[in-house]
């Protein structure tokens, strides 16, 4: 029809599964002009109610809970074999169903952590890499099922990254993106390149973060969500912490706190669902920390635990563990110890090595001081748990 929406197949997706109550106005416009049939006809609330996104936390109320159990099952229905393969033809319902496989291991880690779900996550990665290339399907089915192969292999990423596995974390990130542009999609492209910055941020590689975050902020022309750019103006912000460069830091920062303002879209990817302003709230207090700003960085960090999600069980743990930070470095031993005490629940009830590890560097720190009451228990407490 002439008219650059940039709507992709992603977004069409998101329609077909009911994730969005009704679309922006153009594409209403354009549907109801392609169709001949109105927004009510076409399984879509009225226009004039406003459109609203299903997030994880509401999708959780509306479908029974996930275990491993039930996520393995999934991969057996699909007839996946790690050694045989499936060579048989494939359609969009396989493809629907490695996508329903994709939420399913989002909630189980957002519960478990990454230790307990990374080699489950890896099994079905061997195991959808043997479908695209041996079974037979339409050209149109290979890319959705790249497309696929590469949320899949962002969130292996991720769980071997929560896991303290970083080397295999950067593989499946390069599994990733070599699948997104094998597939021509950008958003999973984006996915790829703001997990990776993560990573560069965290391993020493402050100015590859930097860069990382940039090019996800480049790699598509197309209309890019309010909420997606504010995330990749944060990760920008955290590989300029490291740098140790305040004032780019609070430039990203501003950014990023502008974008998140306009609110989310119904074009927001899937995977941003957990990027609330709790998390915003965190992660700048983190950049915070590592420029030595303690009272922002405290600050922060208390606003992002008073209004988390209290599923968030991990991130939780994390951003405790950094306020906890915050008061050793202001040299408030006591509350320092205090808080990381009260996280310990938090940490014994997740399987996150990252979290450990950054417990654990806490703990390092306060070792000196073992003469102290306070710092005497917490030690005692916490050994078994960081052991």
């Amino acid at each position: 029809m002439g008219e650059n929406t940039g709507c992709t197949a992603r977004v069409i997706a998101t329609w077909e599964d009911g994730d969005v109550a009704c679309p922006r106005p153009i594409y209403r416009r354009i549907l109801t002009e392609l169709t001949g049939e109105n927004m009510a006809v076409l399984g879509f609330t009225s226009a004039r109610t406003k459109p609203t996104i299903i997030t994880l936390d509401q999708l959780d109320d509306q479908e029974q809970p996930v275990d491993r159990r039930s996520f393995l099952s999934g991969l057996a229905a699909l007839g996946f074999d790690p050694e045989r393969g499936t060579p048989r033809k494939i359609g969009t319902a396989e493809v629907r169903t490695v996508r329903t496989m994709v939420r399913q291991l989002k909630q189980l880690d957002e519960r478990m952590g990454g230790n307990n779900l990374s080699q489950d996550a890896d099994r079905a990665l061997q195991a959808l890499n043997r479908l695209i290339n041996t079974a037979r399907y339409t050209e149109a089915t290979g890319r959705h099922l790249r497309s696929a192969y590469g949320d899949l292999a962002v969130l292996t990423g991720w769980l071997s990254y929560d896991a303290d596995r970083t080397t295999d974390a950067w593989s499946y990130y390069n599994q990733s993106l070599y699948q997104a542009r094998m597939a021509d999609d950008p958003e999973v492209e984006v996915h790829a390149y703001a997990q990776m910055s993560m990573a560069a941020a965290r391993n020493g590689m402050p100015r590859d973060a930097v860069e990382l975050a940039r090019m996800g902020q480049r790699v598509s022309a197309r209309y890019v969500p309010p909420r997606l750019m504010s995330l990749l103006n944060l990760r920008e912000a955290c590989g300029w912490s490291r740098l140790g460069d305040s004032k780019e830091t609070q430039n990203a920062l501003t950014r990023a706190y502008k974008s998140y303002d306009h609110g989310p879209s119904d074009e927001d990817p899937r995977w941003i669902d957990f990027y609330s302003l709790a998390e915003l709230d965190g992660l700048a207090a983190t950049c915070h920390v590592n420029l030595g700003e303690t009272e922002v960085a405290a600050r922060l960090s208390e606003k992002s635990l008073a209004t988390m999600d209290q599923r968030y069980g991990r991130n939780r743990a994390w951003y405790s563990v950094v306020l906890a930070e915050t008061h050793m470095q202001r040299g408030d031993l006591y509350a320092a110890c205090d808080i990381a005490r009260d996280t310990l629940p938090l940490i014994a009830g997740v399987s996150s090595k990252r979290t450990t590890a950054r417990l654990a560097a806490f703990r390092k720190n306060v070792e000196s001081y073992k003469d102290e009451p306070m710092v005497r228990d917490f030690l005692a407490e916490s050994g078994a748990l960081v052991a």
